[in-house]
Protein backbone atom coordinates (compact mmCIF):
# COMPACT_ATOMS: atom_id res chain seq x y z
CA UNK A 1 0.00 0.00 0.00
CA UNK A 2 1.34 3.38 -0.99
CA UNK A 3 1.59 6.54 1.08
CA UNK A 4 -1.23 8.07 -0.99
CA UNK A 5 -3.53 5.12 -0.27
CA UNK A 6 -2.71 5.33 3.45
CA UNK A 7 -3.38 9.08 3.34
CA UNK A 8 -6.78 8.48 1.72
CA UNK A 9 -7.68 5.91 4.40
CA UNK A 10 -6.51 8.36 7.08
CA UNK A 11 -8.68 11.15 5.63
CA UNK A 12 -11.68 8.82 5.55
CA UNK A 13 -11.11 7.73 9.16
CA UNK A 14 -10.64 11.37 10.19
CA UNK A 15 -13.91 12.34 8.48
CA UNK A 16 -15.69 9.43 10.15
CA UNK A 17 -14.28 10.40 13.57
CA UNK A 18 -15.45 14.01 13.10
CA UNK A 19 -18.90 12.81 12.03
CA UNK A 20 -19.23 10.56 15.09
CA UNK A 21 -18.03 13.41 17.34
CA UNK A 22 -20.60 15.84 15.87
CA UNK A 23 -23.43 13.33 16.30
CA UNK A 24 -22.32 12.71 19.90
CA UNK A 25 -22.20 16.46 20.63
CA UNK A 26 -25.64 16.94 19.09
CA UNK A 27 -27.13 14.21 21.29
CA UNK A 28 -25.42 15.60 24.40
CA UNK A 29 -26.65 19.11 23.63
CA UNK A 30 -30.21 17.86 23.26
CA UNK A 31 -29.99 15.94 26.56
CA UNK A 32 -28.50 18.99 28.28
CA UNK A 33 -31.29 21.26 27.00
CA UNK A 34 -33.95 18.81 28.14
CA UNK A 35 -32.33 18.60 31.58
CA UNK A 36 -32.16 22.39 31.81
CA UNK A 37 -35.85 22.74 30.88
CA UNK A 38 -36.82 20.14 33.47
CA UNK A 39 -34.74 21.85 36.15
CA UNK A 40 -36.19 25.26 35.23
CA UNK A 41 -39.70 23.83 35.46
CA UNK A 42 -39.01 22.41 38.90
CA UNK A 43 -37.52 25.69 40.12
CA UNK A 44 -40.52 27.72 38.94
CA UNK A 45 -42.99 25.38 40.60
CA UNK A 46 -40.88 25.17 43.77
CA UNK A 47 -40.69 28.99 43.95
CA UNK A 48 -44.46 29.19 43.73
CA UNK A 49 -44.99 26.56 46.43
CA UNK A 50 -42.36 28.07 48.73
CA UNK A 51 -43.98 31.49 48.61
CA UNK A 52 -47.45 30.19 49.40
CA UNK A 53 -46.21 27.94 52.20
CA UNK A 54 -45.55 31.12 54.22
CA UNK A 55 -49.32 31.38 54.65
CA UNK A 56 -49.33 28.24 56.79
CA UNK A 57 -48.25 30.48 59.65
CA UNK A 58 -51.54 31.96 60.99
CA UNK A 59 -49.88 35.25 61.99
CA UNK A 60 -48.38 35.71 58.52
CA UNK A 61 -51.68 34.75 56.90
CA UNK A 62 -53.52 37.35 58.99
CA UNK A 63 -51.02 40.07 58.04
CA UNK A 64 -51.28 39.20 54.35
CA UNK A 65 -55.09 39.17 54.48
CA UNK A 66 -55.02 42.52 56.25
CA UNK A 67 -52.55 43.89 53.68
CA UNK A 68 -54.67 42.76 50.74
CA UNK A 69 -57.63 44.66 52.11
CA UNK A 70 -56.09 47.81 53.54
CA UNK A 71 -52.36 48.45 53.20
CA UNK A 72 -52.55 51.68 55.22
CA UNK A 73 -53.96 49.90 58.28
CA UNK A 74 -50.75 47.88 58.73
CA UNK A 75 -48.02 48.70 61.21
CA UNK A 76 -44.54 49.16 59.74
CA UNK A 77 -43.57 45.65 60.86
CA UNK A 78 -46.66 44.21 59.21
CA UNK A 79 -45.90 46.16 56.03
CA UNK A 80 -42.43 44.61 55.96
CA UNK A 81 -43.90 41.11 56.27
CA UNK A 82 -46.47 41.79 53.57
CA UNK A 83 -43.91 43.47 51.32
CA UNK A 84 -41.69 40.41 51.57
CA UNK A 85 -44.54 38.08 50.61
CA UNK A 86 -45.82 40.30 47.78
CA UNK A 87 -42.29 40.98 46.57
CA UNK A 88 -41.62 37.28 46.21
CA UNK A 89 -44.80 36.96 44.15
CA UNK A 90 -43.43 39.52 41.69
CA UNK A 91 -39.83 38.26 41.72
CA UNK A 92 -40.95 34.71 41.02
CA UNK A 93 -43.35 35.95 38.35
CA UNK A 94 -40.41 37.63 36.61
CA UNK A 95 -38.43 34.38 36.75
CA UNK A 96 -41.40 32.41 35.48
CA UNK A 97 -41.94 34.84 32.59
CA UNK A 98 -38.31 34.38 31.53
CA UNK A 99 -38.52 30.59 31.80
CA UNK A 100 -41.84 30.44 29.92
CA UNK A 101 -40.05 31.45 26.71
CA UNK A 102 -37.58 28.57 27.11
CA UNK A 103 -39.98 25.92 28.44
CA UNK A 104 -43.27 25.92 26.51
CA UNK A 105 -44.65 23.20 28.80
CA UNK A 106 -44.85 25.81 31.58
CA UNK A 107 -47.00 28.26 29.64
CA UNK A 108 -50.30 27.35 31.33
CA UNK A 109 -48.71 27.32 34.79
CA UNK A 110 -47.10 30.73 34.25
CA UNK A 111 -50.33 32.16 32.83
CA UNK A 112 -52.20 30.95 35.92
CA UNK A 113 -49.53 32.47 38.17
CA UNK A 114 -49.71 35.73 36.26
CA UNK A 115 -53.51 35.79 36.63
CA UNK A 116 -53.09 35.15 40.34
CA UNK A 117 -50.73 38.13 40.64
CA UNK A 118 -53.10 40.29 38.61
CA UNK A 119 -55.97 39.31 40.93
CA UNK A 120 -53.83 40.32 43.90
CA UNK A 121 -52.86 43.66 42.34
CA UNK A 122 -56.53 44.51 41.87
CA UNK A 123 -57.26 44.36 45.58
CA UNK A 124 -57.20 47.66 47.45
CA UNK A 125 -54.08 46.72 49.39
CA UNK A 126 -52.36 45.11 46.40
CA UNK A 127 -52.89 48.21 44.25
CA UNK A 128 -51.59 50.47 47.02
CA UNK A 129 -48.52 48.26 47.61
CA UNK A 130 -47.73 48.11 43.88
CA UNK A 131 -47.94 51.90 43.58
CA UNK A 132 -45.26 52.14 46.28
CA UNK A 133 -43.01 49.21 45.33
CA UNK A 134 -43.28 48.87 41.54
CA UNK A 135 -39.94 50.53 40.85
CA UNK A 136 -38.10 47.80 42.77
CA UNK A 137 -38.82 44.99 40.32
CA UNK A 138 -37.42 43.75 37.03
CA UNK A 139 -38.60 45.26 33.76
CA UNK A 140 -39.99 41.94 32.52
CA UNK A 141 -42.48 41.84 35.41
CA UNK A 142 -43.26 45.58 35.48
CA UNK A 143 -43.84 45.77 31.74
CA UNK A 144 -46.01 42.65 31.69
CA UNK A 145 -48.10 43.95 34.59
CA UNK A 146 -48.49 47.34 32.86
CA UNK A 147 -49.68 45.63 29.67
CA UNK A 148 -52.16 43.52 31.59
CA UNK A 149 -53.45 46.47 33.66
CA UNK A 150 -54.01 48.49 30.48
CA UNK A 151 -56.40 45.80 29.23
CA UNK A 152 -58.94 46.17 32.04
CA UNK A 153 -61.59 44.12 30.21
CA UNK A 154 -59.46 40.98 30.35
CA UNK A 155 -58.23 41.11 33.93
CA UNK A 156 -59.16 38.35 36.34
CA UNK A 157 -61.29 39.38 39.32
CA UNK A 158 -59.53 40.54 42.46
CA UNK A 159 -58.77 38.06 45.21
CA UNK A 160 -61.24 39.70 47.58
CA UNK A 161 -64.08 39.52 45.03
CA UNK A 162 -63.80 35.82 44.31
CA UNK A 163 -62.14 34.19 47.31
CA UNK A 164 -63.84 35.12 50.56
CA UNK A 165 -60.98 33.88 52.70
CA UNK A 166 -58.97 36.94 51.63
CA UNK A 167 -61.55 39.23 53.20
CA UNK A 168 -61.13 40.26 56.82
CA UNK A 169 -63.09 38.64 59.61
CA UNK A 170 -64.97 40.81 62.09
CA UNK A 171 -62.19 40.47 64.67
CA UNK A 172 -59.41 41.40 62.21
Amino acid sequence: MSIQELGAIGEFLGFFAILVTLVYLGVQTKISQRTMRTQSSREVINDFQTNWSALQNPDTARVIRKAVNDWDSLTHNEQMIAHSFFGYLIIHLASALEVRNQVPELEQFVDAWENNVMGFLQTNGGAKWWSIAEYLYLDIARERIQVRMADRDNLPPSWTETMNWWNLDAND
